[in-house]
Parts: C-alpha cells; structure tokens; sequence
C-alpha cells in the first residue's frame, strides 16, 4: 500500500501526473469503445482520473482501478443513455466509415454493456481473463460465459 503524503493547495500527489501522462489515452479510448461516444467517453475517463487523484495515496494498483472505474462509469452512463440511440463513427470521419468496422461498431453498441466491455478489454486492451474479472468485479468463469455470448450474438449478427 502506498504511503499518504499530505498535500497542500493545488500540489498534486507524487508520481500521479507521470501515471496521468502514460495512462490518459488507455483510459480514452477504453472509456469511448465501451460508451460507444467520444464525447462520453472522455467525460468518463477523466471521471474516472479524477476518483483515481482524489484515492491516489491508497490505492495499492492503479492500472487496475482506472480500468474498473471506466468500465463501472461508462455502464452507468449507458443505462442513463438508454432513450438516446446516437452515436458518433468510432473509426474515421462519417464520409469515409470502412462498412465493415462500422457494422462491427453497430454489432458491438448492440451487445450488452458487461458482453461488450469483456470484449473490448479482451481484445483491444489485451487483457487476461483474470485481469477482466478483476476489472469487473466478477469470476474469470464470468467472464468466459460472457465473452461466448458475445462472440456467439456477433456471429449471427455479422455477415462472413
């Protein structure tokens, strides 16, 4: 565990702006490919920082708590966007979408928010079963269970 060191003012913990540096755009583009919105995305992945800055001097992994915090946040936020069906191109600009990313883009929106964060962490963040279902909150078996769903609803939904 690290050890808390009083601030004062605006000074910022020891070694957080060298975390925020290396971390801000994993965090970005996590929080955009499970929100499935970049302007979202961004407002929860500097929710996220921010729940990180203000714990800093107790959390013993931060990696693995800003990855949880995302996800935890960007799930809220589609279950508040639930009405709200709009979404921006997450690959290029609308006049140049490659159909065949934003087909996969539409299938991934279309999955449950727990189906698509499995793989989105799995298969663009790199993560291992264990490190998703520490993320999660949840058993790695979870997280086998939803990841086949996944794959199984993509399958049926994309052409080959």
């Amino acid at each position: 565990m690290r050890t808390a060191t009083p601030t004062t003012g605006s000074e910022t913990p020891p070694g957080f702006d060298e975390f925020f540096a290396a971390a801000w755009p994993f965090a970005y583009r996590l929080a955009v490919l499970v929100t499935h919105d970049r302007a979202a995305g961004e407002d929860v992945a500097q929710e996220a920082m921010t729940r990180l800055y203000a714990g800093w001097a107790t959390i013993e992994r931060p990696e693995a708590y800003l990855r949880a915090t995302i996800v935890n946040t960007a799930i809220n936020w589609r279950r508040r966007q639930a009405t709200s069906r709009d979404k921006l191109p997450l690959v290029s600009r609308p006049e140049a979408v490659d159909l065949a990313a934003e087909e996969l883009s539409d299938a991934l929106a279309g999955l449950p928010e727990r189906q698509r964060a499995v793989l989105v962490l799995r298969y663009w963040a790199g993560l291992s079963e264990a490190e998703i279902a520490d993320t999660l909150g949840c058993r790695p078996g979870t997280v086998k269970s939803l990841a086949s769903r996944a794959l199984h609803r993509l399958s049926k939904e994309l052409p080959r």
